[in-house]
């Protein structure tokens, strides 16, 4: 075999090799997650949803396998990252809002993207829940995934360069349907 066709022959290969590499990686980086994570809003009120109501509108707009925390379970939430051996897209809902901080990074710390970190309608009225969201963002969560609604007690103004939701009926609870059609189009 000449030398021509001994470069030619590695030449190619090597090309071979770099694009099959690529593809894998472009794949793996590519591949949306298949389960939502949702620590929820109060569920305790006159006309609060309680977590699997919430589940079922989130999940009705996402078609995605959603496992629901209440509100009051960030360590559970963060166990279930710790655990997990795969990325999740995971959605905090008005009161879960405020452990926006932690959870992006818990996330962070496994690697995971924050671009699947949501944060729906978050209680922006609350100097803790704000401050937390501030610092998510900070850390890399993008500020179109703060979803706000009319007013701050719904996440108006806590960042710049938000999504609103669009009017909905009922208020509030609907956004949660709406944030799994974002992610069903993403």
């Amino acid at each position: 075999m000449g030398i021509k066709t001994k470069i030619i022959v590695s030449a190619s290969a090597l090309i071979v090799v770099t694009l099959a590499w690529y593809f894998l990686w472009y794949k793996k980086i590519n591949k949306k997650p298949k389960t939502i994570f949702l620590l929820g809003g109060l569920d305790y009120r006159s006309g609060d949803k309680n977590i699997d109501e919430q589940v079922a509108l989130l999940k009705k707009g996402s078609n995605l396998e959603v496992k629901g925390f209440r509100y009051n379970n960030s360590k559970g939430l963060i166990s279930a990252i710790n655990e997990s051996n795969k990325p999740m897209y995971i959605v905090l809902f008005s009161k879960g809002g405020q452990y926006s901080n932690e959870i992006a990074k818990a996330m962070k710390s496994k690697d995971y993207p924050l671009l699947y970190l949501y944060i729906v309608e978050p209680y922006a009225k609350s100097t803790n829940t704000s401050t937390s969201i501030k610092s998510a963002v900070e850390l890399g969560v993008p500020n179109k995934n703060v979803i706000v609604g009319e007013s701050s007690s719904v996440g108006k103004g806590v960042v710049n360069n938000t999504t609103d939701t669009p009017y909905c009926s009922p208020l509030h609870w609907c956004s949660l349907e709406m944030v799994g059609n974002i992610l069903l189009t993403k």
